[in-house]
């Protein structure tokens, strides 16, 4: 690389960059080559001119430089072809018996910063987040097709966290292949329909993938409702480890077809199922006390960002204290947070408090995070966000 496409750091950021950490920030920058553009790649030097990381640009972003390697290399196709075979063989070598789908880049926590990448059967959904990979988007589809010969790749950059990179939300596209509009996953021998185009996200929460299976040893001869049940798979999981009942609860109706379509497509009679177009908080105040004896919370993100946070909490603490309101003594109430903003002990203090409100008390049953393919690293712990428990109420 030419030296017009440096970026010199303070000597006393450099221990920080070295143990790990794939951000460099505006204050740990002394001086960037002339000309050097947004999304640039561009290699990391100390005030000695020593090599020590390739990454990439943005003047617009508080996060000017996120590393990619740590080896004075090209950043290309054949770059991109190597990491994603090498995270390919790793996380396939974890995932469960019977099951064709997995995150397989999660940012930062891969050493891919700013790119998402993930796998449904024969599909391939991506994100990019930062200006960085948007630049780079022809060499990561090409390595993409050349790694999986997906049946499709679609592209789903409509997030709002690339105007923080000075970009607009990339409409919703199609890469390459076929144009389709759903495929049919396999988790854990479960049969799940995924609308990568309309879905949240990238259209599934493939990050509850064990939280599911954990959920379902609780399930059986329980009434279950299911809060924020978006297209059902923790409901799926319920009926087939033979739960009593279970009630789906959602905002979106969209979302409970697919849930009727996921009930299908495992051979169970939706007539037999409630399925409820509503807003949880408040069909919460309309449940009858013991009318459920398992509930499960697993909403989305309520902060976007550190300024929600007091919102954010409040929130957690209203939805918490009103499921075990209703919940009878020895009941079960299964909680997650995905707001990377709250810490996991913030977490436990708001399901303290929710319990304090209700004057009961909750015993741990088990607590988990995000699985393998969602890794966080201990050099990056800002990628550590999914907060879960299973938690029993006692009085």
């Amino acid at each position: 690389m030419s030296e017009i496409s440096q970026v010199i750091i303070k000597n006393e950021r450099v221990k920080n960059l070295q143990a790990g950490h794939p951000w460099i920030f505006s204050g740990g920058i002394v001086r960037v080559s002339e000309g050097l553009g947004n999304g640039a790649v561009c290699r990391i030097c100390d005030q000695e001119n020593r090599f020590l990381a390739t990454g990439y640009y943005n003047k617009h972003s508080e996060i000017r430089v996120r590393i990619l390697s740590f080896a004075d290399e090209a950043i290309n196709r054949a770059f991109f072809q190597r990491r994603i075979q090498t995270l390919r063989a790793d996380k396939e070598q974890f995932l469960p018996p019977d099951t064709d789908s997995y995150r397989v880049v999660f940012g930062e926590s891969d050493s891919l910063p700013g790119l998402i990448v993930d796998k449904y059967a024969d599909v391939l959904v991506i994100q990019l987040h930062t200006a960085g990979m948007d630049r780079l988007r022809e060499a990561i589809v090409g390595a993409l097709e050349e790694v999986f010969q997906p049946r499709c790749i679609y592209e789903r950059s409509d997030v709002s966290v690339r105007l923080n990179e000075g970009l607009k939300t990339q409409p919703k596209q199609l890469l390459a292949g076929q144009d389709l509009d759903e495929v049919l996953i396999r988790e854990n021998g479960i049969l799940f329909w995924v609308n990568f185009k309309e879905g949240q996200k990238t259209g599934f929460f493939l990050d509850q993938r064990e939280n599911r299976s954990l959920v379902a040893r609780f399930c059986p001869k329980r009434r279950v409702l299911n809060c924020f049940a978006y297209t059902g798979a923790f409901s799926v999981y319920a009926v087939l480890a033979g739960a009593r009942s279970v009630t789906s609860v959602d905002i979106s109706g969209k979302a409970l077809e697919y849930a009727r379509k996921n009930f299908e497509a495992n051979r169970i009679n939706t007539k037999k199922y409630m399925f409820i177009e509503h807003d949880v908080f408040e069909y919460l105040k309309s449940v009858q006390a013991d009318e459920y004896d398992l509930i499960i919370l697993d909403p989305p993100s309520f902060a976007k960002n550190k300024e929600q946070v007091k919102k954010a909490i409040k929130a957690y603490i209203t939805i918490n204290s009103k499921a075990l309101e209703k919940l009878p003594p020895g009941g079960i109430l299964v909680s997650s947070s995905c707001t990377t903003h709250i810490d996991q002990e913030t977490f436990i203090k708001i399901l303290h408090q929710s319990a304090v409100n209700t004057h009961c008390r909750l015993k741990v049953l088990a607590a988990t995070m995000q699985p393998h393919d969602h890794p966080y690293n201990l050099s990056f712990p800002e990628g550590r966000y999914l907060k879960f428990f299973v938690l029993q109420k006692v009085c």
